[in-house]
């Protein structure tokens, strides 16, 4: 169809108004002409608001702009997917950029190889009061030789991603909404549902990361998150009948976020307490979810000797290194 949109990008914007322009100025110059930016504003209480408005007022073939209550990032997206027109759709995150050939690149590729699923590099871009300075990614992004490895040492967020929308709605995985780190969940849910998959050995995105120290309070207590988030994916795949051929990738995968980028986050919770408490839940879910973990043929080298060796009794130990680690 001549007025077919080729890709949706979602974008949900809370309060981001001082890097919003940053972001939308990248995306309505980007050289595929058939593209839809699909901004959700959750509730932003800031200037936001008027410049989508805005946005929306000088770019109205482009811009599309959905008001709601504020309800998380997770209730943004998933309106977004409901709402997208696009043959693929895309994320961007409201604070970070993108080089304006992005799309064009990635949904060329996709249309070109007939993959329903294009990954990309980044760029992590550490911002605080020194400045801006690049810092390593996180994640193997690399070329994929079959679905199940999407499983291993992933980047999980959706921002260097491009998904054929027929199979998000074919798959019906929807972001765990009222939680944070709901981008692994859904991510994972994604990924029996893609056949063909793509890379573009290029790092488009301009990933911005607030420079931050020890978790407190409210913050601190919202690392509990990670377990209803996975046990939500683990729900998933077992009503949907995966689990069994995905056993191993899903235990590598939870097992890894668990005592690694999760004790991790744990060493930066400055209530020594409710560390103590976390660490406990983090070891329950993993003795409760994959009691034979130790013996997954994903885990080798480092990662499998730390894997192997770290315990109930000398964790707490292990997640102020790994904080320190991640801090640093």
């Amino acid at each position: 169809m001549p007025d077919e949109i080729s890709v949706s990008v979602i974008v949900p914007v809370y309060n981001t108004a001082a890097y919003l322009k940053r972001s939308m100025d990248a995306l309505v110059n980007q050289s595929l002409e058939k593209l839809e930016i699909l901004v959700i504003d959750d509730g932003s209480t800031d200037e936001s608001p008027q410049i989508l408005r805005d946005y929306e007022e000088k770019y109205p073939s482009k811009v599309r702009v959905i008001h709601q209550e504020n309800r998380g990032q997770a209730a943004a997206r998933n309106l977004g997917i409901r709402e997208a027109r696009g043959t693929y759709i895309g994320f961007a995150d409201s604070d970070d950029y993108v080089h304006r050939e992005m799309y064009r690149k990635m949904y060329e590729l996709a249309t070109e190889t007939g993959a329903d699923y294009v990954e990309c590099r980044y760029h992590a871009m550490l911002e605080g009061e020194s400045g801006i300075r690049e810092i390593s990614p996180r994640g193997r992004i690399r070329a994929h030789k079959e679905t199940r490895e999407m499983l291993i040492d992933p980047q999980v967020s959706p921002w260097n991603k491009l998904f054929q929308r027929e199979v998000l709605l074919k798959s019906g995985a929807v972001f765990p909404e009222g939680f944070i780190y709901e981008d692994t969940s859904w991510y994972a849910k994604c990924v029996p549902y893609i056949r063909k998959t793509a890379f573009l050995d290029e790092a488009p995105v301009y990933y911005s990361i607030r420079e931050n120290s020890t978790m407190t309070g409210d913050r601190g207590r919202r690392v509990a998150d990670i377990f209803p988030v996975l046990k939500d994916m683990l729900f998933f795949y077992r009503e949907r009948g995966f689990f069994d051929a995905y056993q191993n990738e899903l235990e590598y995968f939870c097992v890894k976020i668990a005592l690694c980028s999760n004790l991790a986050r744990i060493g930066r919770v400055g209530d020594g307490k409710l560390a103590g408490e976390l660490t406990r839940r983090t070891f329950a879910f993993v003795e409760e979810e994959f009691p034979e973990y130790r013996g997954n043929p994903y885990f080798t080298g480092k990662t499998g000797l730390y894997i192997r060796n770290v315990r109930r009794w000398n964790g707490r130990i292990c997640s102020k290194i790994l904080g320190r680690i991640m801090k640093g």
